[in-house]
């Protein structure tokens, strides 16, 4: 399997999005009958048209948005992004992280079954933590999604002298492919950052 990289293709994504922006500092452009405007979530503009009217625009972000990647689907806040990369081999990952460290991560696999790759995706996640002294501790779990869908992997915790970080991976599959789900929060951020990963496990669909 590929090596697991997470904060590469985060941060990638806010370079393309800087990049994208640049010129007015606006997060979007909105075209209107030809006509272009930068505009950012949450501001009203005035637009002349063309013909010289004048049109009042507003973009508000939704509170929630459904990401589709093909062979899954989850809800998330309206505030935050999905990274996408290709790992090669035929795995494409999918990223949501929070400015805070809270991570969802959904690997797609292609004629592969990931429901054996749990342990090592955790191994790889917390190494640096355990070399830098980390206590580790896991043990089997597995989540029924609504659909009655199983996916079954590893929940662990690691813990230093400042915090605890709780981990989950699980996955389902076929020989012919398979998606894996891992996630990743610091246990003092659950009243705060929860309910993301609750979204998660409340709205995921797996074609699988």
């Amino acid at each position: 399997m590929r090596p697991f990289r997470l904060a590469t293709i985060v941060a990638m994504g806010w370079l393309a999005a800087s990049h994208a922006n640049a010129g007015d500092g606006k997060g979007f452009r909105l075209t209107i009958d030809g006509v272009s405007v930068g505009i950012n979530p949450g501001d009203t503009l005035e637009v002349t048209m063309k013909d010289g009217r004048k049109v009042p625009v507003e973009l508000q972000r939704s509170e929630t948005v459904t990401f589709t990647g093909g062979k899954f689907s989850f809800d998330h806040d309206g505030k935050f992004t999905v990274a996408k990369t290709d790992l090669g081999d035929g795995v494409q990952q999918y990223a949501l992280m929070t400015p805070i460290g809270t991570g969802i991560i959904v690997q797609v696999y292609k004629g592969l079954n990931p429901s054996s790759y749990t342990d090592v995706v955790l191994q790889q996640m917390v190494q640096e933590s355990i070399n830098g002294g980390a206590k580790i501790s896991k043990r089997a779990t597995q989540r029924t999604l609504p659909s009655g869908t199983v996916l079954k992997g590893v929940k662990a915790e690691t813990t230093t002298d400042d915090d605890v970080m709780e981990y989950e991976i699980v996955a389902t599959g076929r020989p012919e492919g398979g998606v894996l789900v891992a996630t990743f929060l610091n246990k003092e951020n659950i009243p705060k950052e929860g309910g993301i990963l609750d979204k998660l496990w409340s709205t995921l669909k797996v074609d699988f």
